[in-house]
């Protein structure tokens, strides 16, 4: 009887091991989710700001070009 107790408990013990591996694996799996989209929105967000500056550039170009050409006449 006792080894039958046993093997019950080392099966419950597998068990809660089992379940205890996949939903860290699950929560590891969702944080590098996280962290990629992080990324990607870091990325997204350094595309934005140097498009961003270089219509900014463009812009006083532009304004240069006026204020050089209303100064000429």
């Amino acid at each position: 009887m006792a080894k039958k107790t046993q093997n019950r408990r080392d099966s419950m013990l597998d068990w809660w091991q089992t379940v205890l591996n996949e939903t860290k694996g699950l929560v590891d799996d969702g944080i590098d989710r996280f962290r990629s989209k992080d990324d990607e929105d870091d990325n997204e967000l350094r595309r934005d700001i140097a498009e961003l500056k270089q219509a900014l550039a463009d812009l006083n170009t532009k304004v240069d070009r006026l204020v050089a050409s209303s100064a000429a006449k």
